[in-house]
């Protein structure tokens, strides 16, 4: 039987496989992945690795962004065919984290780049609440809020929670966002040619009284860190 150094061949070349495989489940090697144009991994001091946080590469000069999701042990992929060779910025969304670095990647044909994301807690959890998430935050029953809905036709409901209005001063606003089509947006207001039918007086106190209380949401949301919500902020 051959041998390398007086270890028989075929255990020699068992044990350089066994070798790889675990080194490869641990980190990325330098030459290029198949398929593989960006990988890394997300951590934080908190949590050690992340999983479910997007990962978002965009490249300089475009519109277009690619995002990808990180697995159970906080690694995530982009694959080659949607990420071709330039410089790229990074950005992630994890509720209640922040990236700390990198922000920045150079992509490069036939070579693997790589990335590892370090995070941190937020200092602002409100500015990354997603509509979804304020509406579910504010105080009120569902039947109170469903009037919100018509909100988010012509706007976030960021103006709304950082609003310091008082119940009879959103009266003034609900009756004046009467008088605009729905799709309008802050940028382009759009008056109706004929003013849409208010709210009944019942409702509209009912509504004033939700939207004047804004600190709720936001102080409710400052409390819940535990449990975690999902990392992407949408519920599976």
């Amino acid at each position: 039987m051959r041998t390398v150094r007086g270890i028989p061949l075929m255990f020699a070349v068992s044990g350089l496989a066994a070798l790889l495989i675990h080194a490869g489940s641990d980190w990325f090697p330098l030459q290029a992945q198949a398929g593989v144009a960006l990988t890394g991994r997300v951590t934080s001091d908190e949590e050690g690795p992340m999983e479910g946080v997007v990962v978002t590469a965009r490249k300089e000069g475009s519109t277009i962004s690619m995002s990808v999701v990180t697995d159970n042990r906080g690694r995530y992929n982009f694959p080659e065919a949607k990420l071709g060779s330039g410089d790229y910025q990074l950005k992630i969304r994890a509720i209640g984290y922040e990236l700390l670095g990198p922000t920045a990647i150079d992509v490069r044909g036939g070579v693997t780049a790589s990335a590892d994301m370090r995070l941190r807690p937020a200092t602002d959890i409100a500015s990354q609440l997603t509509n979804a998430e304020w509406l579910a935050s504010m105080p009120g029953s569902d039947q109170q809020k469903k009037f919100l809905l018509s909100c988010n036709s012509c706007h976030s409901y960021q103006p709304i929670v950082n609003s310091t209005h008082d119940a009879s001063k959103f009266l003034q606003v609900l009756d004046k966002m009467a008088g605009y089509y729905p799709g309008s947006t802050p940028l382009r207001p759009w008056r109706c040619q004929h003013r849409r039918s208010g709210l009944s007086a019942w409702h509209a106190g009912t509504s004033a009284a939700v939207l004047a209380a804004p600190w709720a949401a936001k102080e409710a949301w400052a409390r819940t860190r535990a449990p975690k919500p999902p990392r992407s902020g949408l519920k599976p």
